[in-house]
């Protein structure tokens, strides 16, 4: 060590000053291969958590915009879907409806008949065929749109039609639908019957 020291004192200042040099160099090389390429490696590592965990907090935020617009979309439509007690129930008040609508409309109902209905995800479609009716055009307009936009989703999904006995009258068929649920917990809200409402008789005296 001493001989080392003493060959050390015997470099001129030049020598000792490129041998500083070079000792600062190898122990910044040797700093940067084991030291400084480490903290590199795990910065990067760390940067590339951070990032994927952006990507996962806007993934989440996006899910939950939709979660939330998706709910009020439920919302909506769950509140037009109309709830029966059966499906007997919902035959007869789907009926009910139509024949209240014609009623209203002024068309003349002939004949009406159920279909079987459509099983869905979280409800059933009813489909009711109107065999027969009689209706002025513009009176059969009238009826269509009443129950286009009548709650409860119904709409007419076919209609045939021909020249009825007078001008400007038609006659022919209709095949519609409605979508609703049935709840064993809904009261019942119109009596189960196939056929168009009665008018009451007069009481006897």
């Amino acid at each position: 060590m001493k001989s080392l020291l003493d060959k050390l004192d015997k470099l001129s200042p030049r020598e000792k000053m490129m041998l500083a040099l070079m000792t600062i160099f190898v122990f910044s090389a040797l700093m940067d291969r084991f030291v400084v390429s480490s903290i590199m490696s795990r910065l990067a590592k760390m940067d590339s958590a951070i990032e994927q965990s952006k990507d996962d907090r806007d993934y989440a935020l996006r899910l939950l915009s939709r979660e939330k617009e998706a709910q009020v979309e439920y919302e909506r439509i769950g509140s037009t879907i109309v709830k029966a007690a059966s499906p007997a129930e919902a035959i007869a008040e789907m009926k009910s409806e139509l024949y209240d609508a014609a009623k209203k409309s002024g068309v003349v109902i002939n004949a009406m008949d159920q279909r079987e209905a459509r099983p869905k995800s979280f409800c059933d479609e009813y489909v009711v065929e109107i065999t027969k009716f009689d209706a002025e055009m513009k009176d059969l307009i009238g009826f269509i749109y009443r129950i286009d936009s009548s709650p409860g989703m119904a709409k007419v999904v076919r209609l045939n039609i021909i020249p009825g006995k007078t001008r400007n009258s038609v006659t022919g068929s209709m095949l519609l639908t409605k979508v609703m649920v049935v709840d064993e917990g809904t009261t019942s809200k119109v009596p189960v019957s196939s056929g168009p409402p009665q008018a009451s008789s007069p009481p006897k005296l």
